[in-house]
């Protein structure tokens, strides 16, 4: 009876973790679909607080703490309308730096330069103020997650990963200057 209590609470914990994955992959894929920075930015932050959850559930902090800076700094890009120094490159600089520093400070692993260096694209793709260059620079971002979820074997990240580039490239593909 305890066995089967263990293994269906590891099969909830299983199910909970991929269907947390699954929503973070559904955001961070049709973020770059809508034609809108803003609407780019807020679907790319939903999707980053669910990865953030994904990732503390995997105990790989390196990866949930970079997911969350990059939450708050899309919180503080989407304002860039209202809130002009948003964008500023000291308020760039002072994310990549925060970026920087917070990975390094959980750095376990050589592994863990992808997500130090994919939350330097975030910043640099999320403070750029035309939505094709926000789409150009996201393409580092999600190469930089894309070795990361592959090198850990996190198959529903590595999913989102894929997907992304691809959503990405296509976003790039439709919203193209003519």
């Amino acid at each position: 009876m305890l066995a089967l209590s263990i293994a269906s609470g590891s099969l909830a914990y299983t199910i909970l973790l991929y269907g947390v994955g699954l929503l973070a992959m559904l955001l961070s894929v049709i973020a770059f679909q809508f034609r809108h920075r803003v609407t780019i930015i807020l679907f790319n932050l939903f999707g980053q607080l669910c990865w953030v959850l994904y990732f503390l559930m995997q105990s790989d902090h390196t990866s949930a703490i970079t997911c969350g800076l990059s939450a708050v700094m899309l919180a503080v890009f989407s304002m860039k309308d209202r809130l002009k120094w948003t964008t500023s490159t000291p308020s760039v600089i002072l994310f990549a730096a925060l970026s920087c520093g917070f990975s390094l400070s959980t750095f376990s692993t050589w592994l863990d330069v992808f997500p130090l260096l994919a939350g330097l694209f975030c910043v640099l793709a999320n403070s750029r103020s035309t939505e094709k260059r926000l789409r150009q620079l996201s393409l580092f971002w999600c190469a930089f997650w894309l070795l990361n979820s592959a090198l850990r074997f996190y198959p529903v990240a590595l999913l989102n990963d894929l997907f992304c580039t691809a959503s990405a490239t296509l976003s790039l593909y439709r919203f193209r200057e003519k």
